[in-house]
């Protein structure tokens, strides 16, 4: 099975009111063994684990969610607000901002231009009652160095 991930390279000129020093990333959340993550949150650790230095933008319906450790990086770069769910249990929470899905033209040149490798996970068909849907990355967007 081959990869159908669009690999891209974009040079943008930088904006003048950014700040383009790359921020450091947030240490992971750790894991807790008895916790009960739902399955939306299991697909995101899934493909979260094949591109950990990327930060990671999560469709679900009309948005663009990015969760745990990329939240507080994408928040700052992007001048959106950052927030939290909790999990099923509600014992636990992790940190997570977000944009609409017609806003990506404004907000991946922003990601990028602050020095972040950045990538995008759709869904590949449609929900399903009481399924999850299959995501994978479609695109994968680097900086030029």
């Amino acid at each position: 099975m081959t990869n159908m991930c669009k690999q891209l390279t974009i040079e943008f000129p930088p904006y003048p009111e950014v700040n383009s020093t790359p921020v450091k990333p947030a240490k992971p959340v750790k894991e807790d063994k008895k916790e009960v993550v739902t399955p939306m949150m299991k697909t995101w650790q899934e493909i979260k684990k094949n591109y950990p230095d990327a930060l990671l933008l999560f469709r679900c319906g009309d948005f663009y969610e990015i969760m745990c450790e990329d939240a507080p990086i994408a928040a700052k770069v992007l001048g959106i607000t950052l927030t939290y769910r909790t999990t099923n249990k509600g014992d636990k929470r992790y940190e997570m901002c977000g944009f609409p899905i017609h806003a990506l033209d404004v907000y991946l040149p922003k990601l990028v231009r602050a020095g972040h490798r950045v990538a995008i996970c759709d869904s590949i068909e449609k929900p399903k009652e009481k399924q999850p849907v299959k995501r994978k990355v479609t695109e994968l967007v680097t900086p030029v160095k």
